[in-house]
């Protein structure tokens, strides 16, 4: 009690300071032309989105990016099925049949980027999985054994590859948290620079305080879930998906 005491004091009496240049006493409000980002990326959609794939990439991840949303489509159940034979190839001894082997999960198909995703999955003999209340065991254990999620996205970053991932009714966060792969569908619309240039269309149309607000959850994911805790080894799918995957497109 005493050392956090002296502690304390000392701050007190360095803050109180007059000649610190930090911080100023009278500071001006920060402006567009002062607020400082920490990143930067140019170029038009085609060019944010191959910067996009190049950050992703240095942090072991992958992506596409394709034209049109039947693409997009296409280029996703192509991912899922690769990811399924992969799976297979792998497998050894006996294996426990979960009864969920050909299930994916995902957000409301209302709520993807791409349409027509059930009946194209269901051609496939894939079931999709949307989750609208996961409070119960039985709803739990209903998805425990899904290894592929797909999720839309609320914005994407070109300059750091990163995906900004809102919770809400139809957009369950399990896909995007619980599957050992996860499949992410960013159109160009939601693509920008940077977090800032996000933060300042959503200040210029005032929705920023109702969108934080309004979604209980707001995850912002670089790459797939990484962990260097033991021994400064990097190993990845320690919280969540070890595989993530982005497939961008045009959709204007």
């Amino acid at each position: 009690m005493v050392e956090r005491d002296a502690i304390l004091s000392k701050l007190r009496n360095a803050l109180a300071q007059p000649d610190l240049r930090f911080p100023p006493a009278d500071p001006e409000p920060l402006t567009d032309a002062t607020r400082m980002t920490v990143t930067s990326a140019e170029g038009d959609a085609p060019a944010l989105a191959h910067r996009f794939g190049q950050e992703l990439t240095a942090l072991y991840g992958s992506y596409e990016v394709v034209e049109t949303p039947t693409e997009a489509r296409l280029t996703l159940l192509r991912c899922v099925v690769d990811w399924m034979e992969q799976d297979t190839a792998a497998q050894k001894g006996a294996v426990i049949k979960t009864g969920q082997e050909r299930s994916v999960l995902v957000w409301d198909p209302d709520s993807l980027p791409v349409g027509g995703l059930d009946d194209a999955f269901r051609d496939m003999g894939l079931t999709l999985v949307a989750p609208s209340d996961l409070t119960g065991k039985e709803s739990r254990e209903a998805i425990r054994s899904i290894r592929y999620g797909v999720s839309g996205v609320e914005a994407a970053f070109a300059a750091t590859g990163s995906l900004l991932v809102r919770t809400g009714a139809g957009m369950s966060r399990s896909a995007s948290l619980l599957p050992y792969y996860h499949a992410a569908l960013v159109p160009f619309s939601r693509l920008y620079p940077t977090a800032e240039d996000w933060l300042d269309e959503q200040r210029q149309a005032g929705a920023l305080v109702d969108l934080l607000r309004i979604h209980a959850n707001l995850t912002l994911i670089t790459g797939p879930s990484k962990s260097a805790d033991i021994e400064m080894i990097l190993t990845l799918g320690v919280h969540g998906p070890k595989f993530l995957h982005v497939i961008l497109f045009r959709d204007e």
